[in-house]
């Protein structure tokens, strides 16, 4: 097959990349709760589903007691107007040992039901960080939602802040909707009897409404829901957009802060200022946007929230005047009436923060769709990824492998080879083919043609330019990707010791940031430490040797060919490093200079 177009394969691979991961501008079907809670709902299938069920059992029955406690308590306050009206002293007295252990059932029953609520949002948060950042942090997935073309901006915090929204509001939500359904089933009784009927004259017929404070409630509640929803729809966009900007903003700034010292001696900071000045004011403008449709809302919701406390009062004053309502009835109504309205009015309450959660699952789902999509190794055919995996055979090989880059570039073309255990061999490329190849190999590229057939019962140990480095402690960097437990402590010395980094060895337990305190060739050095610690049986190489003097370049390999007399070593390099070290040199040359491969 020939691909001649650069712009049509690039447009190909575009589309291949949201078909395997999804695009970052829209969620795969469904509704963003349902799919979100499916994903939440894993829990209660996990190893920790008792205390999930525990801690669920614990705040509806907190919630069913606080709604009954309330209830009782709309009485008490009938029986105490009752008594105030009737200036019964008595009666004052009686009603305020009543409202003693009421206030304190509500006391006990929140603090149990806040407690529960509490350890079943860290206990569900702990559960969504760990699904999507342990598949994200897996088989390269992290690297391979770049190359796949397809970018889910500032992972750390869809996964730290987002995960974090997602999962304190969602309890929040439900334990609130579920207080909501028991205070209408509860109350909507109570009003129903309390109010009493209503009779209408109209045109000289009489009509009798009974229970007619509950319509009025319902109606109330349904004009403010409709408005509500309309007003404040604008703010489930402007919350998603302020999001996306303040997460840019939080991204520049840690990529100022982890080139600060490129940043330093180059004089960049000015450059740097306008672009974090540039980022902040995508902020501010997301944010007016957003302050707009807030005020809007609060416009609305304040005035609400008034008219619900007085409604009642002004309807009914006219009966508790002439007598046919009694002032502790009139205050039970009233109270029924604001349980009521608040039960039915839980959209009107929480559009708000309906909306930032909406915007905050959106961003999970969007992370979680697309390291769920993407596979371990490349299968399938067609002209656009190539097959990657471990095959029936104890060598590596290449077939009639193309390489073609994220932006539509043949880098390499039907290069087919194949290595034998035992063998040690020279790739030379060009930088940029070297590269890619040693990526492709490690399975964090997909794009091109025929296969990758890896080693079947040996897969191989990667060294890089150099290491990575995190912030632990170098028998943990040893260890990667195993327990530094798994490893006696003079076998971790003597790695270091062997490859001139036995200065390092009494610090070995010491976590700080040894990417700043080691130089690059000491970072060298601690690739091949590794090396001698694992003990591989295949050993691919990229520019592993690059920030080292030819002395001690020759020493490390010495130390690799006696230490390990039987691993396989593939060396991709752009230089001609210690070719008479390698029993083969393979040479790949550039593409054709058109752009095209052929099959």
């Amino acid at each position: 097959m020939i691909i001649d177009d650069p712009a049509v394969l690039k447009e190909r691979l575009a589309a291949h990349a949201e078909r395997r991961v999804g695009s970052p501008a829209r969620l795969p079907p469904g509704p963003a709760v349902v799919r979100m809670l499916r994903v939440l709902g894993g829990i209660f299938t996990a190893r920790t589903r008792w205390r999930a069920f525990g801690l669920l059992v614990a705040d509806i029955i907190s919630t069913i007691a606080q709604v009954l406690l309330i209830l009782r308590l709309a009485t008490w306050n009938a029986d105490f107007f009752d008594a105030l009206e009737q200036k019964s002293m008595p009666g004052l007295v009686t009603q305020s040992w009543i409202f003693l252990p009421i206030v304190l059932g509500l006391m006990v029953v929140q603090t149990v039901g806040l407690e529960a609520r509490r350890r079943l949002q860290i206990d569900l948060r702990t559960y969504l960080t760990r699904t999507v950042s342990d598949a994200w942090m897996a088989g390269g997935r992290h690297y391979q939602l770049r190359s796949l073309g397809v970018t889910h901006d500032n992972e750390d915090g869809r996964i730290a802040e987002d995960a974090r929204v997602v999962c304190e509001m969602v309890v929040d939500f439900l334990s609130s909707l579920f207080y909501a359904a028991l205070q209408l089933a509860l109350f909507i009784g109570v009003l129903w009897f309390t109010s009493g009927p209503l009779v209408l004259s109209i045109g000289g017929a009489t009509f009798t409404l009974p229970g007619h404070m509950v319509w009025v409630a319902l109606l109330y509640a349904g004009i403010g829901a409709a408005i509500t929803i309309v007003v404040g729809h604008p703010l489930v966009r402007s919350t998603a957009r302020r999001q996306a900007a303040e997460a840019d903003y939080r991204g520049r700034l840690r990529k100022a802060i982890t080139h600060s010292p490129t940043i330093a001696l180059t004089q960049a900071e000015p450059g740097e200022r306008r672009r974090l000045a540039a980022a902040f004011d995508v902020v501010r403008a997301t944010w007016a946007v957003q302050t707009a449709s807030f005020r809007n809302l609060i416009f609305l919701g304040s005035g609400y929230t008034q008219l619900t406390i007085v409604l009642p009062l002004l309807l009914l004053a006219p009966r508790n005047l002439s007598g046919e309502m009694s002032l502790g009835r009139l205050m039970q109504v009233t109270i029924a009436f604001g349980q009521v309205t608040a039960a039915l009015s839980w959209v009107s309450y929480n559009y708000p923060s309906v909306a930032q959660w909406e915007a905050s699952a959106g961003r999970v789902l969007a992370l979680h769709d697309a390291v769920s999509g993407i596979t371990d190794g490349y299968g399938g055919e067609g002209p656009d990824w190539f097959r990657r995996g471990p095959e029936n055979g104890p060598n590596l090989a290449f077939r009639e492998l193309t390489l073609i880059s994220a932006t539509g570039e043949v880098l390499l073309a039907d290069f087919s080879a194949e290595i034998s255990p035992g063998e040690h061999v020279l790739i030379e490329a060009s930088p940029h083919v070297a590269a890619a190849l040693f990526r492709a190999i490690g399975g964090l590229s997909p794009w091109g043609r025929g296969r990758i057939e890896l080693p079947e019962s040996d897969l191989p140990f990667f060294i890089g330019d150099r290491p990575y480095l995190p912030d632990a402690s170098l028998a943990e960097i040893l260890a990667e990707p195993g327990d530094p437990a798994c490893f006696a402590e003079n076998e971790l010395a003597r790695a270091l010791a062997d490859v001139g980094l036995a200065h390092l060895v009494p610090v070995l337990d010491t976590s700080i940031a040894w990417e700043e305190e080691l130089g690059i060739e000491d970072q060298h050095r601690l690739g091949f430490a590794r090396a001698l610690l694992h003990r591989p049986r295949w050993i691919v190489m990229h520019e592993a040797t690059s920030g080292l003097d030819r002395e001690t370049e020759d020493r490390l390999m010495d130390l690799v060919t006696s230490r390990l007399p039987g691993t396989t070593l593939v060396m991709i390099s752009h230089r001609t490093v210690m070719a008479e070290r390698f029993q083969r040199r393979i040479s790949i040359s550039a593409p054709p200079s058109d752009g095209t491969s052929r099959r």
